[in-house]
Formats: C-alpha cells, sequence, structure tokens
C-alpha cells in the first residue's frame, strides 16, 4: 500500500492562509489609516495652540510695558490689542484684571489674565468656547402608531 498526500487538504489549507493573510494585511492598512488621520489631527491641536501661546506672551509682554509704565488698564489693553488677531477678545474684567482671549481651532480658546497692579500672570488656560450638543438618541425604528 502506498501512503499518499491528498492534494485536496493541502489546497484549502493553503488557501486558508492565504485569506488569514489577506484580512490581516487590510486589518493593519485600516489601523495605519486611522493613525494617520488621528496624527494630523494632534499636529493641528498642538500648532494651533503654539501659535495661539505665541500671540498671548506678545500680548503679556505688551500690556506689561505700558502697565510699567504706569499706564492705565484700559489704555494697555488698548496698547496691547494690536498684537492679537481680529477675533480674539481683550479687556478689563469687573475686578480689575486684564484678559485676552485668543480662539484656536474646535471651538476652543487660550485665556490669558493679568493682575493690573503688579503686572503678573494670574491664569493662562485653554477652555472650550463652544457648548456642543451630544446626541444621545439611538437611531432605532420606531413603529408608527395606528
Amino acid at each position: 500500500m502506498k501512503n499518499r498526500v491528498n492534494i485536496g487538504t493541502a489546497s484549502i489549507v493553503l488557501i486558508f492562509i492565504i485569506l488569514c493573510l489577506s484580512v490581516f494585511s487590510l486589518l493593519s492598512l485600516s489601523d495605519g489609516k486611522s493613525a494617520l488621520v488621528l496624527a494630523k489631527r494632534r499636529a493641528d491641536s498642538v500648532t494651533a495652540y503654539y501659535q495661539a501661546e505665541q500671540t498671548g506672551q506678545e500680548f503679556i509682554r505688551d500690556a506689561m510695558a505700558f502697565l510699567e509704565e504706569g499706564d492705565s488698564p484700559e489704555d494697555a489693553v488698548a496698547a496691547a490689542k494690536k498684537a492679537l488677531p481680529a477675533d480674539a477678545e481683550s479687556g478689563v474684567g469687573q475686578d480689575g484684571r486684564l484678559y485676552c482671549e485668543i480662539p484656536m481651532n474646535a471651538g476652543q480658546a487660550l485665556r490669558i489674565e493679568l493682575d493690573s497692579q503688579d503686572a503678573s500672570i494670574l491664569a493662562c488656560y485653554v477652555y472650550n468656547k463652544e457648548n456642543y450638543a451630544i446626541d444621545n438618541r439611538l437611531p432605532v425604528w420606531v413603529a408608527p402608531e395606528q
């Protein structure tokens, strides 16, 4: 008796291995594409933050210089506002603090607050300027009422 290897079994195993490799390659390609998109979004966010931070530092430098010269807080904000972009907000708060809000991407803004007495930085933070409406509804089909 001869022992013979069945060609059909080897072909099925080979097809199964090729199918597994194809699925794994498509999954890794999909994962790589989503990682690239996430990296680009993160890079855009970091770039916007550092641009806003640079603009804020220029505002701080100018406002501190005018406050140290003895100008009023309103005059210091008006003079330092020249370093800010057109859509930025700045002013003197009710508590005497100088502030500026520099818009960033995705509805965020960088807020900087200065003390008008000794020209020190009181706060510098990023916050969400827009309120997001989160959709909690489930898109489930509901039978019409009779």
